[in-house]
């Protein structure tokens, strides 16, 4: 697309052309790879957006993950799509390069609002659902290593170090555990050892 069509496009259609950047991170580098160049498809195949340049870094290793990011210049038909495509494709950034002017009627910024908390209370309701499943998660894994304890006990395994060797976790990790199974009675200490109470 030459730069005639793109003013035409904004002149007279009402599209906005617009840098956006995505970026992913985690792992391994493959998936992280995959996912940016699928998430550029999908916007491709997107109705009233059309992509002018894209740019996509290579992955790089950043301590224990490795990231990408693309760049892509684009044009998007109108602001309401505009939004759209912020809410729906979370980029990591946007710049409206063009038209310098932006006229819009309240009730579209009622409209784009709305849609910005809706999003918002989506992923906070999900942020609490995941914090009560973590909770859960968290008390389930304190049960099993305290059932694990009693058992390595009853098995007389009572030094904290075979312990740790045996459950297959850092003997620093079990010391809070020892801790309080220690207040609430569960076990006692002998020495430097450790038996059923």
């Amino acid at each position: 697309m030459d730069k005639r069509e793109i003013k035409i496009k904004i002149a007279e259609e009402g599209y906005i052309r617009a840098n956006i950047i995505f970026e992913v991170i985690g792992n391994p580098k493959e998936y992280v790879e995959k996912a940016i160049k699928t998430h550029i498809v999908k916007l491709k195949k997107e109705e009233d957006i059309e992509v002018i340049n894209e740019f996509v870094e290579k992955a790089e290793k950043q301590d224990e993950y490795w990231s990408t990011f693309a760049e892509i210049e684009l044009l998007v038909k109108g602001l309401d799509k505009f939004n759209w495509l912020c809410l729906n494709f979370m980029p990591a950034s946007v710049e409206i390069l063009e038209p310098n002017t932006l006229v819009f009627k309240p009730r579209n910024l009622t409209g784009w609002l709305n849609d910005l908390l809706s999003k918002s209370h989506e992923i906070s309701a999900l942020s609490q659902q995941l914090g009560k499943q973590n909770k859960m998660i968290l008390q389930n894994i304190n049960a099993l290593m305290r059932n694990t304890i009693l058992i390595c006990l009853d098995a007389k395994i009572t030094d904290p170090k075979e312990i740790a060797k045996k459950i297959g976790v850092k003997e620093d990790d079990l010391a809070p555990l020892f801790e309080a199974m220690l207040k609430e009675g569960s076990i006692k200490k002998e020495g430097k050892k450790y038996a059923r109470k």
